[in-house]
């Protein structure tokens, strides 16, 4: 995996690029689809640059679907950039809801936000994003997570897990002890789509080995963050 820094910014101009192409073609509800999940990655990359700023007791922009999608992609790419470039240059910990972050996970927090939103976006437009590597960072932001699944539903095992992905690359990735007895295991990208909620675990090449991975899994996919989850549904 690249720095997942450099993977924020390579990441927000293939999306950018994507929604440019097929801008001729946009019919006015699907950019308004569209607009709307670039104004809600505007505002995350707003929070995330007030945070680091040491101003996170400010208002962020309301989200809203209005306006043109040409400026909608401007006013996310400005913002995203200056989230990029803050989080890049942070030597300590960010203010965040529900506890300071490492300026490294925040990265891979909005990362994850980039592939869920650039997912959405790529729906609407009937089209597919082509997945690389930087895919690493937003798995890696959800096994760091694993605990969070379980917010109303118990205690969260004290034992890890073991997550093993294949990359698009072809790469292997492990977290956690091999000998784990609960284990998570598939393609990267498969299990990054379940767990941000953009695809039902039917017909992903997720497994999970172990009672307790089986039922994490369950309680992962539909989690709620507000990463991911949009304020308007």
């Amino acid at each position: 995996m690249q720095d997942v820094h450099a993977d924020l910014a390579s990441e927000a101009d293939i999306l950018a690029e994507l929604i440019r192409a097929n801008e001729g073609t946009v019919m006015l509800p699907v950019g308004r689809s569209i607009t709307a999940h670039l104004a809600e990655l505007t505002v995350i990359a707003r929070r995330i640059v007030l945070s680091v700023e040491g101003d996170e007791s400010a208002v962020a922009p309301r989200i809203t679907n209005s306006g043109m999608l040409g400026d909608a992609v401007v006013a996310w790419r400005s913002e995203h950039r200056k989230a990029t470039d803050l989080l890049a240059t942070a030597t300590a910990d960010i203010p965040w809801p529900g506890g300071a972050m490492k300026p490294s996970v925040l990265a891979a927090a909005l990362l994850t936000a980039v592939f869920a939103r650039g997912q959405d976006i790529a729906d609407a437009l009937g089209t597919r994003l082509e997945r690389n590597d930087s895919v690493g960072h937003v798995a890696y932001y959800g096994v760091r997570t694993r605990d969070a699944a379980y917010a109303g539903h118990g205690e969260p095992p004290a034992g890890p897990f073991r997550f093993e992905f294949t990359a698009p690359s072809g790469a292997r990735w492990d977290f956690g002890p091999p000998d784990a007895a609960d284990r998570i295991a598939g393609p990267a990208e498969d299990f990054c789509l379940m767990f941000t909620g953009r695809r039902p675990l039917t017909g992903l090449a997720v497994t999970a080995t172990g009672g307790e991975a089986v039922r994490w899994l369950g309680l992962a996919q539909v989690r709620r963050d507000p990463f991911w989850t949009s304020e308007v549904d």
